[in-house]
């Protein structure tokens, strides 16, 4: 008999009950081990056991014994190695560590599962429950083999960073990302988005990102469907119930979503956020805020002074499309003299500091309202205004655009910095994810037209290379549940101005979406997927398993063929020259351990020490890439929150003390 897991065939074996399992007497990692010991008590015990869901049950644990067994070695090589890589001994973190994290997060799972099952399976009461027990350790054993394929990527970047002699978290440009990664095309990614998505998160995380999820899969049945408007609406929360209920199905769609759909089901969904019902939830839940102002920043000719007192003109935003305002959201806790509406009632001074603040995401979506509900926080805690902009969005507006408009802002603030209530005297640039990478792109700019350069610029979950390079934690977009390898790549694409690479995806769903539609259509009417068979989707079809898994012949990862992007710093800082890097202001970056961004972090952090820059960063454990808009939810995102706020405090408190 043979047992599937993903596309993995896994031998069954039954021993006598008098012999039994034996454990390895090869040395085990400390984490799996209680894992293996316990699992292969369990097997023993349902060796006995001849119904069908005994021996799936004896059959299952066997596996996640043998699994754990077999990525003991390179989990203990990388374990060794990941230390080297850290930026120093007081900031352990990189993406070889960010795997060992989730190792961890399984195995502790693992570790509970088979001290429940020891626990009950004697009990009468156990019988109601091995159902869900077998599809859980089905799903544990699915995972492994896929991280087990994720240990040999490492393994293997390990043994370039051996033989080029270097200690970079960035493959040398003797190798290639196509070179590593045409070895992930055979990656199962659906365990991670079934029934344990999200595991390696903290606790509260890990329920809102579910929550997500769901609603993401729900969704994509209501933006693929052609049918009249209410009818996708009832369909759509119709099988979000289903995705609830059933987590593999859920899954299933979702990477179909991810590795299908084009930016725009991207830009669709995380718009949701700007929705009417959502957009009521900051003065709910947030505090009070005497200052919530759109200002539109008319497209005039615009000319300040540089740091020589030479008259510069500062080009008006015009990139990929007519001139337009440049909006921008001014949030303060206090009315201060000359923000609008506030003359007469002003309850504070003018203040001597500004944050400049850029949103993320993936430069193609949301808005600085969408991200007020940490800005809120931040306006309050810090006491200083926030100009907030809403730069325009790809791909409509591809690179350069939201550079210019962020020059635009930063120099006519300069001139007019009454407007926010402030003298100006102390700037400091904020950004989280593409809002990020937009600030810093933007001062190495002002830096070359020698302009005045912020004081001080703070950086969370930053990406500093618009590059797929194959670093450890870039690994972690193939399982991660908000940033999937696909979303990734589109909105990278769509910044980069590469409509061909979206409508060559698209093309080539569209094909292979026709040759399962005759099959759908043969589906028996009891199944699922019959309604989408019914109800033919304009590019996506609720499919069953099996003619799912047909589509798998399209990896992601297959779109890195068609992604070019420039090399300029302005898109990538991390590519800035060393020569430009030693003029940039004090920076303070965050980043995340499971960040598929954590390793552009680690590298810029060391690469600016070395040049003697100010540089500071924090790695914060438990969280996903865009943990701040999570601030309302979760606990641990909240004090990440409090975190940046204590760090673009003391951006602050340096220009003061730089002053003195």
């Amino acid at each position: 008999m043979q047992f599937l897991i993903g596309r993995t065939v896994c031998r069954q074996f039954y021993y006598p009950l008098s012999r039994g399992l034996t454990l390895s007497s090869k040395k085990k990692s400390q984490m799996s081990q209680q894992v293996i010991t316990l699992a292969v008590e369990n097997a023993n015990y349902f060796l006995k056991d001849t119904s069908k869901s005994g021996k799936a049950l004896c059959v299952g644990f066997q596996q996640l014994a043998e699994q754990c067994q077999e990525v003991t070695p390179l989990l203990d090589k990388i374990t060794r190695e990941a230390p080297k890589f850290d930026l120093d001994a007081e900031t352990p973190g990189n993406g070889y560590r960010s795997f060992i994290i989730i190792f961890g997060a399984l195995f502790k799972r693992c570790s509970s599962l088979c001290d429940l099952v020891k626990s009950q399976r004697s009990q009468a009461v156990f019988n109601l429950y091995k159902y869900s027990y077998i599809q859980d350790l089905k799903s544990w054993n699915e995972m492994l083999v896929s991280l087990n394929t994720f240990l040999e990527h490492l393994n293997t970047l390990l043994e370039w960073n051996e033989k080029d002699h270097v200690r970079s978290l960035f493959p040398s440009e003797a190798h290639s990302s196509q070179e590593l990664l045409d070895k992930a095309r055979t990656i199962e990614s659906y365990s991670f988005y079934g029934r344990h998505a999200a595991f390696q998160y903290c606790n509260s995380i890990e329920s809102v990102l579910k929550g997500l999820l769901t609603i993401m899969a729900g969704y994509s049945d209501y933006y693929f469907s052609t049918s009249p408007h209410l009818w996708r609406v009832a369909k759509s929360l119709f099988m979000s119930t289903q995705y609830t209920l059933d987590a593999e199905h859920r899954a299933r769609r979702i990477v179909h979503a991810s590795q299908y759909a084009t930016v725009d089901f991207c830009k669709s969904f995380w718009f949701l956020a700007e929705s009417d019902l959502m957009k009521k939830v900051p003065d709910r839940m947030c505090p009070a805020i005497r200052v919530n102002q759109l200002i539109l920043i008319p497209p005039e000719p615009l000319q300040i002074d540089s740091m020589k007192y030479k008259p510069v003109n500062i080009p008006v935003p015009s990139a990929h499309g007519p001139t337009a305002p440049v909006q921008v959201r001014l949030l303060s806790a206090k009315g201060r003299p000359g923000m609008p509406g506030q003359n007469d009632y002003s309850e504070a001074t003018v203040s001597d500091s500004l944050v400049i603040h850029c949103h993320g995401g993936g430069f193609v979506a949301q808005s600085s309202q969408s991200h007020e509900t940490y800005l809120r926080h931040w306006a309050v805690a810090l006491d200083v205004p926030i100009l907030s902009i809403d730069y325009s969005l790809a791909p409509e507006y591809p690179f350069p655009r939201q550079l210019q408009e962020i020059l635009y802002v930063y120099a006519w603030i300069q001139r007019n910095p009454s407007v926010a209530g402030t003298t100006a005297k102390k700037i400091i640039f904020a950004g989280d994810s593409a809002g990020a990478n937009l600030m810093l792109g933007v001062t190495l700019w002002v830096s070359d037209l020698n302009l005045r350069l912020p004081d001080g610029i703070f950086l969370a979950y930053v990406p500093l290379l618009v590059q797929f390079e194959p670093s450890p934690s870039r690994l972690l977009c193939l399982l991660d549940p908000l940033l999937p390898f696909g979303f990734m790549m589109r909105c990278l694409s769509a910044y980069a101005g590469q409509p061909d690479m979206l409508a060559q995806s698209s093309s080539r769903y569209s094909e292979i979406d026709g040759k399962v539609k005759e099959i759908v259509k043969k589906i028996d009417s009891s199944t699922s997927s019959q309604d989408a068979s019914e109800h033919p989707a304009k590019h996506n079809t609720v499919l069953e398993p099996e003619l799912l898994d047909r589509l798998k012949a399209h990896s992601p990862v297959d779109e890195l063929d068609m992604f070019r992007v420039s090399s300029t710093p302005l898109m990538s800082p991390f590519l800035a020259s060393d020569s430009a890097l030693k003029k940039l202001p004090p920076i303070s970056l965050l980043s995340i351990e499971l960040d598929p961004c954590l390793d552009d972090s680690v590298e810029f952090a060391k690469r600016c020490r070395r040049l003697g820059c100010d540089i500071r960063l924090d790695i914060l454990p438990g969280l996903p890439h865009g943990f701040l808009n999570f601030a309302l939810l979760s606990r641990e995102a909240k004090e990440g929150s409090k975190l940046c706020v204590k760090r673009i405090r003391e951006l602050f408190k340096k220009c003061s003390d730089a002053a003195l």
